[in-house]
């Protein structure tokens, strides 16, 4: 049986889209497991999403592998590994996953999984076999205890379901955080505008995931500074009714903003409370109406969260 090298580090293992609360309970663990004997910690993560190779398609994500990186590091990451999780890689037996990249490459003293970690080709590893593989080598297998909200685990893929159904409250008190998307702003159809209102499109990138259809009250933050924000997503059936696909949009108003336009800056915006659902309505001034009673809810229930305190 080998040891593993002083140096070696503890490998939290997975793929952390979102980096919601468990995963951060797995992070606390390594720290756990590495401080003792003065360890570090390095939190492995895959890129792409492990279902775009072996199941012909990722979910969208909750994070770009940036940002999935910065949040490792906060939660207490010393290191992040990000392994490009290529077909062959998919075809590692559990053996060699462990011997030739878990000892081999990363030289892991200790592995943090979690409860129903799958590895190797057709996913044919369990924790079982990973403490099995690992004991070989004197590389101890720490498993994390689910961590339940309510009834249900906190998971990417429930996250998902709650973000995708309009519950950004919900899904931020899983992720422990609100709900984020980063992108560059673009130009649109400067609707906003004409309607006294100016609204930031986000060109988001299609593999991430964009609340269900709706208006949002959150926090943007741009250059640096935040403001209130309404985010409104969808199609904009006012007037696009007439046209039979027409383009879904996120479009961002900084309540208060009265600068200068900034096409092609990056924007980030937070969704952490659904306003209310897309609808048309018997005129552009009864529309202009009801956007600025959005406006008053947002600033309302921004307040009453101490988001921009």
């Amino acid at each position: 049986m080998s040891t593993p090298a002083p140096d070696s580090p503890v490998i939290a293992l997975g793929t952390f889209d979102g980096v919601h609360r468990g995963h951060r309970s797995m992070l606390k663990l390594a720290r756990a497991a590495a401080e003792p004997e003065g360890r570090t910690v390095v939190a492995a993560t895959f890129d792409p999403h492990p279902r775009a190779v072996v199941a012909g398609g990722a979910p969208p994500l909750l994070c770009s592998i940036d940002e999935r990186v910065q949040l490792l590091r906060d939660a207490g990451a010393y290191a992040v590994e990000v392994v490009p999780f290529t077909d062959t890689f998919a075809k590692l037996t559990p053996r060699d996953f462990v011997d030739d990249w878990l000892v081999g490459r990363l030289r892991a003293a200790a592995v943090v999984v979690g409860h129903n970690f799958r590895f190797g080709h057709r996913a044919a590893g369990d924790v079982a076999a990973l403490r099995e593989l690992c004991g070989a080598h004197g590389v101890e297998v720490v498993v994390c205890d689910l961590l339940v909200d309510g009834d249900q685990p906190v998971s990417s893929s429930r996250i998902r379901r709650l973000i995708a159904g309009g519950d950004v409250a919900f899904a931020s008190q899983l992720l422990g955080r609100p709900y984020e998307l980063a992108a560059l702003v673009e130009h649109g159809a400067r609707r906003g505008r004409e309607l006294g209102m100016p609204t930031a499109n986000l060109a988001v990138p299609a593999t991430r995931l964009v609340p269900l259809d709706g208006v949002y009250g959150g926090v943007a933050t741009l250059d640096g500074q935040r403001w209130p924000a309404a985010t409104s997503v969808g199609t904009n059936p006012q007037f696009t009714a007439d046209l039979t696909h027409p383009p879904r949009t996120v479009e961002v108003h900084l309540i208060g903003y009265e600068g200068e336009d900034f096409y092609d800056e990056r924007l980030h915006v937070t969704f952490e409370e659904r306003i209310r659902g897309q609808r048309t309505f018997d005129s552009v001034e009864a529309l202009i109406e009801r956007m600025n009673e959005d406006l008053v809810d947002v600033v309302r229930g921004l307040d009453a969260r101490g988001s921009l305190s």
